[in-house]
C-alpha cells in the first residue's frame, strides 16, 4: 500500500505520455504525489515496438526521485489496445476464438479504430484468454518492478451492444466471474506486495442514493478500485455523489483503496471539443477555478486510503501535473464523518472545514492554516 496521509491532500495521478516523460515532468509527478498510473500507450511515440519499455524507465525515474511512490501499470480487462509488443497485433496472432466475436456473422467485433488499426475486444469467457491475460499483464509486472496493475473496464464487457451481439443477453453473470478470475489468478502472479486496482465503481442516475451502483462486487479479490466518472459522463447527480460516498465507505471497511477521478465541470473532459481546442493556459486556468467543487465533494466522503485525481482528461497535459495551491495546503484527519441536512453535507478536518450543496452544486473549503 502506498503511504497514506491526511498531512495534505492525498493525491493520485493517473496519466499517459506519448513520448518519454521530461525530467522536469518527472520532478513534478514525484513531487505531487506517491501513488501513480501509467495510462495505456505511454512511450508509444518513442518506442512503437515496446512502449512498455518506456513505462518501466519512466516508472523508476519517478520511483529515484520519489522513493516512496508506487506505481501502477496500466492493463485493459476487456479491450485489446495495439499500444505494446504483447498484443499490438491480438485477433491476427490469436486463435479466433480468443477474439469477441459477433453472433450473426462471426466476425471479430470492431471496438474502435486507432487510425487505420482495428481495435478488437478478448474473449472473457474463454479461459486460455483468461490465464494468457493474467501471465501476460502479471508477468510484465513483475519483469519491469511495477508496483501494481491497473485493471480498466472491469465491467464494460456487459454492455447492452456486447451483450447482445456478442456473449448473449444471459451471460452478464459469467462475465463477472471471468473477471474475478482474472483478478485470482492475476494477484497469484504478482504476488500480495503488489497491487491489483480495478476501474470501477458506477453509479447511474434514475433512483434514490444508490439502487443503481455497482462494482463493490470485485473489492475481495483486489486491493481497491477507482471512480472515474466522478460528477462525469452519467454520474452527475446528487444521488450519484451519495451512492460514490457509500462505496468509498464500504471498500474502507476492508481497508480498500478508492481513487476519486474528479473533473473541473460535469461537462468538462476529453470529448469537449470547444474546451479542448482552448489553449493549454486557459485549459490550466479554469481547472484551477474550478477545483474547490470536486475537492470538496471528494472530502466529504473521503475516507482511510482514499485519493483526490483531477484534470481534463488522461494525457500527461491534461492538468494532472499542475501544482494546485489546495495541495499544499495543511488539512489533517477528519474530526468525523459528514453531517447532511437535506442535500447539503458538512464536515470538519483538523485544519479545513467543508462544506458541499450537491443540489445547487456549490462547495467552500474554509482553510484554516496555509
Amino acid at each position: 500500500m502506498p503511504a497514506f496521509s491526511w498531512d495534505t491532500v492525498p493525491v493520485y495521478l493517473h496519466f499517459g505520455s506519448p513520448t518519454k516523460m521530461t525530467d522536469e515532468q518527472v520532478q513534478t509527478a514525484a513531487r505531487l504525489s506517491n501513488f501513480i498510473c501509467l495510462e495505456k500507450a505511454h512511450g508509444r511515440t518513442t518506442d512503437r515496438q515496446h512502449p512498455e519499455r518506456i513505462a518501466a524507465e519512466d516508472a523508476q525515474r519517478i520511483k529515484t526521485a520519489n522513493p516512496d511512490a508506487k506505481i501502477l501499470m496500466y492493463w485493459n480487462t476487456l479491450i485489446a489496445w495495439p499500444f505494446t509488443s504483447y498484443n499490438s497485433d491480438f485477433a491476427e496472432t490469436h486463435p479466433e476464438n480468443w477474439t469477441l466475436r459477433d453472433r450473426s456473422t462471426g466476425e471479430p467485433l470492431l471496438k474502435a479504430m486507432h487510425g487505420s488499426t482495428p481495435v478488437y475486444q478478448y474473449n472473457l469467457l474463454n479461459p486460455d484468454v483468461r490465464k494468457w491475460w493474467a501471465d501476460t499483464i502479471g508477468g510484465a509486472v513483475n519483469e519491469f518492478n511495477f508496483d501494481g496493475v491497473f485493471m480498466d473496464a472491469v465491467s464494460q464487457s456487459k454492455r447492452p451492444l456486447w451483450l447482445q451481439k456478442g456473449w448473449g443477453l444471459d451471460k452478464a453473470d459469467e462475465l463477472d466471474a471471468a473477471a474475478v478470475d482474472m483478478m485470482r489468478q492475476t494477484k497469484a502472479i504478482i504476488g500480495n506486495n503488489r497491487l491489483l486496482i480495478y476501474n470501477g465503481f458506477r453509479s447511474k442516475s434514475g433512483g434514490p442514493d444508490n439502487n443503481a451502483a455497482a462494482g463493490t462486487e470485485f473489492l475481495p479479490y483486489s486491493d481497491g478500485a477507482q471512480i472515474e466518472h466522478f460528477d462525469q459522463l452519467s454520474s452527475i447527480t446528487k444521488e450519484d455523489m451519495v451512492a460514490y460516498w457509500k462505496m468509498a465507505a464500504t471498500a474502507a471497511k476492508d481497508n480498500k483503496i478508492v481513487l476519486y477521478k474528479a473533473w473541473p465541470d460535469h461537462d468538462i473532459n476529453w470529448l469537449n471539443r470547444k474546451f479542448m481546442s482552448q489553449s493549454p493556459a486557459k485549459k490550466e486556468a479554469f481547472a484551477r477555478e474550478k477545483i474547490t467543487y470536486p475537492l470538496a465533494c471528494y472530502l466529504i466522503g473521503a475516507e482511510e486510503n482514499s485519493y483526490f485525481c483531477y484534470g481534463w482528461g488522461y494525457g500527461i497535459d491534461d492538468g494532472q501535473l499542475v501544482d494546485y495551491p489546495e495541495y499544499r495546503k495543511p488539512l489533517g484527519a477528519p474530526k468525523s464523518r459528514a453531517r447532511r441536512t437535506g442535500w447539503i453535507f458538512r464536515r470538519e478536518f483538523e485544519h479545513a472545514n467543508v462544506a458541499v450543496d450537491l443540489e445547487n452544486r456549490k462547495a467552500r473549503i474554509q482553510w484554516l492554516r496555509d
